[in-house]
């Protein structure tokens, strides 16, 4: 199986109201600045060299970035945004406890100074810079292992990743970002996988010119990913366990009949507060852009799956 197991606890008290969305589908991708946004919102000559620089890896051009930082501006206050974040994932060197396998970012108003004005205090004006969408700099030295790095390499740089569009949650705009030190090694688990889909890139389009299938063909995208299996545990039980608190994962107890051998739990019909919170994620997901498709019980008392649609 190509799944990936990893031990979420999620905190759900018993009176807590977990409200999903009336109509998920309804709402799908509307918090989404993708293909189909942009070629709405952008000229279609802008449209065309971005994807032109998506395949050959070129940075865009500058008076492009500006009209998509613009655009990207415009839509992102329409769905009620006042921030923008690059949002990565650092290497943490986590064993699994919680937050090992979060994103990180920092919020920054979408505001700046108006420097054309000839005012010696400048006025604000709200905006996103393109060179803030594009690229950020940030502090890099406490990534993987906490401050190691010496101060004058400790900057680490964030790029936009303009295969992943950016959403709006939160009041936020978000931007996928790949995440390298002032070297330009990558610290990030982003960075690895869009290397390994260049090398996919260069060798599958020569393996189609040998076979003399697909010839003509540019570039080459993987739909392939993995699962997310977790367990779901109420918050008081969650509590009562310092080894779910430190560490995100099952230090001690009981071992489970027949070590988890049997499948009386798998498939088996979701319990009314776990199906409430999973429509909920679900539903999030499915706004962002993220069409979460797949739900269902696993094999272990507590265990559960969601299976997105790589895009």
């Amino acid at each position: 199986r190509s799944a990936q197991l990893f031990f979420l606890s999620l905190s759900i008290g018993e009176s807590d109201q977990i409200v999903p969305m009336a109509d998920a589908l309804a709402a799908a991708g509307t918090a989404m600045f993708d293909d189909v946004l942009m070629a709405q919102k952008l000229p279609s000559d802008v449209v065309q060299r971005f994807n032109e620089c998506l395949i050959s890896g070129a940075p865009t051009p500058e008076e492009d970035q500006k009209v998509i930082a613009d655009a990207m501006f415009a839509w992102a206050r329409e769905l009620g945004a006042v921030d923008f974040a690059h949002w990565f994932f650092p290497l943490r060197g986590g064993g699994g406890a919680v937050g090992g396998m979060l994103g990180a970012f920092k919020r920054d108003t979408l505001i700046d100074l108006d420097f054309k004005s000839a005012y010696v205090t400048k006025p604000m004006k709200a905006c996103l810079p393109h060179e803030r969408l594009f690229q950020g700099e940030t502090d890099g030295s406490s990534f993987p292992n906490g401050g190691l790095r010496v101060t004058h390499s400790a900057a680490a740089f964030t790029t936009w990743d303009r295969s992943s569009p950016p959403f709006v949650m939160d009041k936020c705009l978000y931007i996928p970002c790949a995440f390298v030190t002032h070297f330009g090694k990558c610290i990030d688990e982003k960075t690895p996988l869009l290397r390994s889909m260049d090398a996919v890139k260069l060798y599958g389009l020569r393996l189609l010119k040998a076979l003399g299938i697909g010839t003509d063909a540019q570039t080459m995208h993987s739909y392939l990913g993995w699962e997310q299996e977790f367990f779901v545990i109420s918050a008081d039980h969650f509590k009562a366990r310092p080894d779910l608190v430190n560490c995100g994962r099952t230090l001690f107890g009981t071992l489970p009949t027949r070590h988890q051998q049997g499948d009386l739990n798998y498939f088996q019909p979701i319990p009314g507060k776990v199906q409430e919170l999973l429509d909920t994620v679900q539903a999030e997901m499915l706004k962002i852009g993220c069409p979460m498709a797949v739900k269902h019980n696993e094999v272990a008392p507590g265990q559960h799956e969601m299976s997105p649609v790589f895009r």
